[in-house]
């Protein structure tokens, strides 16, 4: 292992002395010795993860490769692999069009092969008898290549070396041919056709270098094992951190070979590149918040510099096992998006459970979970514990030898096992037996959960095996497995891993028992769930609703039941004679029935406008023809109807005034950025082990209310008390612009920068004026302290609607399009603000693709565009001489319905920060028709009794009289 003082002394790939800016071909090997470095050299309990082998391997790259050697091996990392043709390489060493020199590249690519990180095509084993198995694999990797790399022509060419005919057919098909003729036929010797030696022969007759020779290399490719080694290097260098882009790669196409999906995926996620966080900051196409760094510091030192107290793997095992629990987890990804799966028949009768899902003690088939069970059994078998804890970690001088390089061995045996998978059973029998063993492993080992912040929680195997199994529920859903479902159901349910899921597992296990006909055990299911603490209030709504239901359907079954009997049966029932068990009234689920008052769901404002659709499908965008005759969407028609046609709340008889509404479909994302700006400060402050790469968009705490709220209690409130009364309405809206000029584009979760940055900080600006402090403060409370908000934070309303009236209209002001009145007498917001009327944030922004040099260059041309719109707002604002309202309006069309999530926030927004809130329904005016004749029907109906009511009731009052 490599010491850690050892210092690392190789080339530089540029003076770091000098003030510019190194070559843009260089960021790639910048980037790969920054991940590489900063693991073996800087974190030593990241190092410490990884065997001997690996480290020395890391060292060599640093220590021995030269600075282009070094270059070259970064760009193929990030190239789609796994074999490449050398021709492919020639502009990685020549700045211009000439043609590289055949003995450099042949120098470089040779030293390279001899450091064992690159292989030469044909590849050979050094056994000098190779097996039958051996020797097939080498047949199939040299098919593997030839099928990558060589061209049409060379194919052809290739097939007539071994046939003696020519086939002018498509490359797929003399493919194919080629394949045949290799497994099927032999030399009269009785060996195979040297397919790899014929291919080679050919690349070298096409070779356009001169000075080529018999041993040069044609081929190659990245030695798998150094390979993977770097790559899961860098994952653990970014485990935490966050993507820039999320662009979807090329996936598989939808397709029911699940064996051939799954190897696909594995071979999709094994060999595609990764836009790695820190190689984009380089390429200087994003940039992260600055935050300090923390790290973990070893145990004899005493800095303060060192934040971290925590290790987030305490052991190499634990590490190991969560690098294949990840990579299983990637892989069910791509196999749920890209499996074809045919529902069956509604007369469909699921089968009994298979046997394999009965069998609970299956050893797991990774070598990284036998590990596991290994140190369960040698822990057993010793007599030496300290202080009645079993130690995990294990030291070199304990390590037998046989084990020494299990590490190495586990990832090659990860791949072999996932090629063996034939259906989605055996991905899902893999993982739930490997979170079955580590669930012991943390048990026997005395795994100290409480010893560990919670906010490294996903960072161990469980969390990602749990994901697999949630994942495998809806697939077995779809094909109405509910059996299987049930049965991961309840073992989701009893691992302590992704808590937040608890509501939404307890809620799908009622249904699939629903299903199953068994609609006690459901019951029973939602009275469990309502007691679960970790179930959260917008579950707590579905649960509730389909507990409700269950009640009612088991009242109506027992009604008919009662009703069925005859009278001889109801006599002899009565007497305590009867075969059929009466029905006890105070049964045992009594204690457990839940109060009326979590019966009474909150009773929202709601509107009703008619629209004119152009489509009618379920499941389709609603569009509808809109106030100006135009199309629009849902959403766009809400905007129209409160902008022209919505009356004032306060109506007079004389005067009815309609409109003044201005505002932008947002889904809460302005809400979102005003948390975001506000509290910038706050929640990228420094406290230990939630930073624990340079390029977080979030710390780790969020997301875990009470952490993150006493992680930054003094913080948290001094903000809320400046915004709700310390700082001026001038002093508010100056912080806000300040911090937004100052982090715009960062890569960040708080805040989604829109494309139209000057004329949407104008709009927020507004939004702060219109909400007021004490409410703004009061949603800033909410959002840092609830848990339903830092665990989802969707379900916010659709639009966000402003009017602001002038209160001196009449006083003469200078034509001016930033104070333009609306024909209703309120201030046009869109045109003050310079936007698009028909501005949907909600719609995904473009990639930021610019430079930063460009975009620092286009922002000194605007210097005053970004100085503007803080002037403007307090022009406006100046001596309190307006009215600003804020609304917000959750639209439905004709077939949707509210979400429990959308019913919490509904409540939330009213009642806790007190906003007008409210939803409006879009319906056709065939429904609107028809609701209005069965109102009249209704009223009609029931005037009768109320006049009888009034009658009775004065007749009342007189005889007491």
């Amino acid at each position: 292992m490599v010491d850690a003082d050892t210092k690392v002394k190789y080339e530089p790939l540029h003076d770091v002395s000098s003030d510019e800016e190194p070559p843009w071909e260089d960021a790639y090997a910048r980037h790969f010795t920054l991940v590489l470095s900063t693991i073996v050299f800087e974190r030593e309990d990241f190092r410490d993860l990884l065997c001997a082998e690996e480290i020395a391997l890391a060292s060599r790259f640093l220590t021995d490769l030269k600075p282009f050697e070094q270059q070259l091996y970064a760009r193929l990392l990030q190239r789609q692999g796994p074999w490449y043709r050398i021709t492919s390489l020639f502009r990685y060493f020549v700045q211009d069009e000439q043609q590289p020199i055949n003995e450099q590249v042949q120098d470089v690519v040779h030293v390279m092969i001899d450091a064992g990180f690159l292989q030469q095509f044909p590849v050979t084993k050094p056994s000098q008898t190779p097996s039958l198995s051996q020797e097939l694999v080498t047949l199939e990797t040299a098919l593997d290549a030839i099928e990558r790399c060589a061209t049409a022509p060379e194919l052809a060419a290739l097939y007539k070396k071994m046939t003696g005919s020519r086939k002018q057919i498509a490359k797929a098909e003399l493919m194919t041919a080629i394949r045949k003729v290799v497994k099927t036929q032999r030399r009269i010797d009785g060996s195979r056709i040297p397919v790899a030696q014929l291919m080679q022969q050919i690349w070298l007759e096409g070779y356009t270098l001169t000075g080529r020779e018999s041993s040069d290399v044609m081929a190659l490719r990245m030695t798998p094992a150094t390979r993977d080694l770097m790559l899961r290097m860098h994952r653990l260098f970014y485990f935490v951190s966050t993507p820039p882009f999320n662009a979807m790669s090329l996936m598989p196409p939808q397709m029911e070979d699940e064996a051939r999906l799954i190897a696909l995926a594995a071979h999709k996620l094994r060999q595609e590149p990764t836009q790695w966080p820190g190689l984009m900051v380089f390429f200087k196409k994003v940039a992260y918040p600055e935050y300090t760094l923390t790290k973990c510091s070893r145990d004899d030192e005493s800095t303060t510099e060192m934040l971290n107290s925590h290790r987030v793997f305490p052991s190499p095992e634990a590490y190991v096992s969560y690098e294949v629990a990840y990579q299983l987890h990637r892989v069910m990804n791509v196999v749920e998006q890209c499996i074809q799966i045919v529902t069956p028949e509604k007369e469909y009768r699921e089968p009994d459970l298979e046997l394999k899902w009965m069998l609970s003690d299956a050893p797991p088939v990774f070598l990284a979970f036998q590990r596991l069970i290994y140190i369960l059994y040698e822990d057993e078998e010793s007599t030496e514990t300290e202080d009645e804890c079993v130690v995990v970690a294990s030291t070199g001088k304990t390590e037998e030898k046989t084990s020494a390089n299990w590490q190495m061995r586990s990832w090659e045996q990860f791949y072999t096992e996932i090629e063996k998978m034939q259906s989605l059973d055996d991905l899902v029998l893999a993982s739930r037996g490997c979170l079955q063993t580590y669930l012991k492993w943390m048990k026997a080992a005395a795994y100290n959960i409480s010893g560990i912040p919670v906010f490294f929680s996903k960072c161990n195997a469980g969390y990602h095996l749990v994901r697999i199994l949630h994942t495998a529920v809806g697939l077995y859903e779809k094909m109405r497995k509910y059996q299987i479902a049930t049965l991961l159901l309840n073992e989701l349910l009893a691992a302590p891993f992704l808590e937040r899921k608890r509501g939404y597992w307890w809620d799908r296990l009622a249904l699939n028992l629903e299903h199953l006909k068994c609609a006690d055990q459901a019951r029973d299911t939602c009275l469990n769930a309502l007691e679960d603490p970790h179930v959260l209030a917008a579950d707590r709504i579905a649960i509730q609703r389909r507990l409700n239901r269950l009640e009612r359907q088991k009242d109506r079954d027992e009604r008919i039941r009662v009703e069925s009997l005859s009278t001889a049966d109801l006599l002899l029932q009565s007497t305590g004679t009867s075969l059929i068990a009466p029905t006890s009234e105070h049964d045992d689920d009594e204690e457990k029935m839940v109060p009326v008052e979590t019966h009474i769901c909150y009773e929202y404002r709601k509107s009703r406008i008619v629209g004119r659709p152009l489509n009618r499908q379920t499941g389709e965008k609603s569009r509808f023809v809109g106030y100006d005759d135009e199309p629009c969407t849902v959403e766009q028609l809400v905007l129209q109807y409160y902008r022209d046609h919505h009356p004032v709340d306060e109506v007079s008889a004389e005067n009815t005034r309609f409109g003044g509404w201005y505002g932008v479909h947002c889904e809460g994302m302005v809400f979102g950025n005003l948390f975001g700006i506000l509290m910038w400060d706050v929640l990228y402050a420094s406290i230990p082990d939630v930073f624990q790469t340079p390029f977080q968009s979030a710390p780790l705490d969020f997301g875990y209310a009470e952490v993150f709220y006493e992680n930054r209690r003094e913080l948290i409130e001094r903000r809320l008390a400046q915004v709700e009364s310390e700082w001026t309405m001038e002093e508010l809206l100056t912080t806000f612009v300040t911090r937004w000029n100052a982090e715009f584009g960062k890569v960040s979760r708080f805040v989604h920068w829109p494309t139209d940055d000057v004329a949407m900080l104008q709009y927020h600006l507004l939004t702060v004026a219109a909400i007021g402090r004490t409410q703004l403060a009061s949603l800033l409370r909410y959002m840092a302290t609830s848990k339903e908000f830092h665990q989802a934070q969707n379900g916010l309303p659709d639009l966000l609607l402003l009017r602001i009236e002038l209160s001196k209209p009449e006083d003469p002001v200078p034509p001016s399009p930033l104070r333009t009145i609306d024909s209703h007498g309120y201030l046009n917001v869109h045109a003050f603000c310079g936007m698009d009327e028909e501005l949907n944030m909600n719609e995904k922004t473009q990639l930021y693709t610019e430079s930063l040099e460009e975009d620092s260059k286009k922002k000194m041309a605007e210097v005053k565009l970004e100085e503007q719109p803080l002037q403007h707002i307090l022009a406006l604002l100046k001596d309190g001489s307006y009215t600003a309202q804020l609304k917000l309006v959750e639209v439905k069309g004709p077939r949707d319905r509210l979400s429990d999530k959308q019913l919490l926030w509904l409540e939330v927004l009213s009642e806790e920060i007190g906003l007008d809130v409210s939803v409006m329904h879009v319906e056709e005016p065939e429904k609107y028709a028809k609701r209005k004749k069965k109102e009249r029907a209704t009223t009609a109906k029931s005037a009768p009794r109320k006049r009888q009511n009034k009658r009775r009731k004065a007749e009342n009052v007189a005889a007491r009289a």
